[in-house]
This record gives C-alpha cells, sequence and structure tokens, in this order.
C-alpha cells in the first residue's frame, strides 16, 4: 500500500484522488499555482507544493523533482496529458515512482491511433474503415485522394492523443482545406504533432465505450458500458452509466437530448 502520493493534477479529478485516499489511509501532496490558493484540492490535501505558473503542471522533470523531496511513493496524474505522456511514465519508472496508471509501453501503443486501430481489426474486433498511413503537411494532395477514395462524410483525426482535440467532420470535399488547416493547428499545438489520418464517418451515432481497470498481478475488470454522447467541441460533457440508448435511433435521442444544452452534438467521432 502507499503512503504517500503525488497529485500531479488539480480541481476536480484531484479533490476526489484526495477524498479516495483519505478513505483508504494514503497521505497526499497537491501541486498549486498562486490562483489555486483557495481551491479545494489544496485545502484537503495532506501536503502542498507551490509552482511558479501552470506551466508546471506539464513539466514532467519538476513533477518527479517535487515528488521526491516530499518523499512520494507514486504520482498520480488524473486525467489528462500526463496520464498520456509515455515518457512521463518511463521517467517515473526510472525515478522509481509508482505511477498509477497503465505502463509506458500501453500508453505508447495507444497514443498510435493507426497501430491501435490495425490491433483492434487483427484481434476481430470490427473497426471503422481507416487510413493505412497519415499524412505530413507536405503530404496534402496525398490525403486528399485518400479521403476522395473513401469517401465523405469523413472525420479528420491527430495521430498522437485522444479526447477529440485536432479531430473535424467534414462533410464535402470543398470543406476539406480549411479543416485540414484548423487540424493540423490543433494537434501541433496540443500534441507537437501534426500529421493526421482518416476515418470513414458514421453518421448518426453514439459514444459508447467500456472503462477497464487491471493490476499488474493480471486481474482485470471492466466498469459497464457508459455512454458519453452529449459532446461540446468534441469533448464529452457527460458520461451516463448505463446508457441511455435503447434502441431508438441517435437521431431520435439527439432531439430529446438538444432542449439539455446549448451546443449538442451526438457523435462517434472522437477518440476515447
Amino acid at each position: 500500500m502507499f503512503k504517500k502520493i503525488l497529485i500531479a493534477n488539480r480541481g476536480e479529478i484531484a479533490v476526489r484522488i484526495i477524498r479516495t485516499c483519505r478513505e483508504m489511509g494514503i497521505r497526499t501532496v497537491a501541486i498549486y499555482e498562486a490562483a489555486d490558493q483557495g481551491s479545494l484540492h489544496v485545502r484537503l490535501a495532506d501536503e502542498c507544493v507551490t509552482v511558479p505558473d501552470h506551466h508546471a503542471f506539464m513539466d514532467s522533470e519538476q513533477i518527479i523533482d517535487i515528488a521526491r523531496q516530499v518523499g512520494a511513493d507514486a504520482v498520480h496524474p488524473g486525467y489528462g496529458f500526463l496520464a498520456e505522456d509515455a515518457a512521463f511514465i518511463q521517467a517515473c519508472d526510472e525515478a522509481e515512482l509508482m505511477f498509477i496508471g497503465p505502463p509506458a509501453n500501453v500508453v505508447a501503443l495507444t497514443r498510435n491511433k493507426i497501430g491501435a486501430l490495425e490491433r483492434a481489426r487483427a484481434a476481430g474486433i470490427p473497426t471503422v474503415n481507416f487510413s493505412a498511413v497519415s499524412f505530413s503537411e507536405a503530404e496534402g494532395d496525398n490525403l486528399r485522394i485518400a479521403a476522395d477514395e473513401m469517401g465523405y462524410p469523413m472525420v479528420l483525426k491527430s495521430c498522437s492523443g485522444g479526447r477529440g482535440r485536432g479531430e473535424r467532420l467534414v462533410t464535402k470535399p470543398e470543406y476539406l482545406t480549411d479543416a485540414v488547416r484548423r487540424s493540423r493547428s490543433e494537434a501541433r499545438t496540443v500534441y507537437g504533432n501534426q500529421r493526421l489520418y482518416i476515418e470513414q464517418a458514421i453518421l448518426p451515432a453514439h459514444q459508447v465505450g467500456v472503462q477497464i481497470l487491471a493490476d499488474r498481478q493480471g486481474n482485470m475488470i471492466h466498469l459497464g458500458e457508459r455512454e458519453g454522447s452529449l459532446i461540446q467541441h468534441n469533448q464529452k460533457i457527460i458520461e451516463k452509466l448505463p446508457p441511455w440508448f435503447n434502441g431508438r435511433t441517435a437521431r431520435g435521442t439527439a432531439g430529446n437530448c438538444a432542449g439539455n444544452s446549448a451546443v449538442v452534438q451526438l457523435s462517434k467521432h472522437r477518440d476515447s
């Protein structure tokens, strides 16, 4: 059992981790910048360490240095980019800090979106149609040819990361150029990688996922199906378990849900 965990995140997710650790008798260390001083996660944690600015939450070297200074056994990234950073996970391993999350090799495999789809298909799992290769900025003509061959509507996706960043639905060929520009810009900013690939769009659709938990002893469980079809700016607003989809068409469900949110999309075109 861990004695002390550094939480490399803030806000609601940090609060949840702190409360769980308190129930388990594990001490917690929160990090915060000046603007967070009165935040709930700072007030609830057993120890707190201030950092210069928000960039520190993405500085893997600084996070590991803080964990060493406070004598933490493990680092919990919450959710977000550190949770998907294989290099950070590897750095935690080398520093003999337990990373609470998937191992680095698993994260590296899942961040390669084309490779992940190919592995799923090889395992007999049905997948959406997708391009076998990704496209750099210099390969715009090849991307357009691949899109024409796949047909519209189609979806542009970043090759790295998830959560819908760098993703654009393209319904007609004349919209492709602008969508590619916007997707590359966002992917470059968020992931540092502007390569894109394409998937065939499925419309209408529901976004339904199954979360899996596993430990190092080979035990594995799933948490059931949950639906995340209420989406704003490609980001899930809420997930519901069990899914509210009960056989009605997605288009009909969208009509029922639209009154509860200013911007609602029902789409399967995002990375889980």
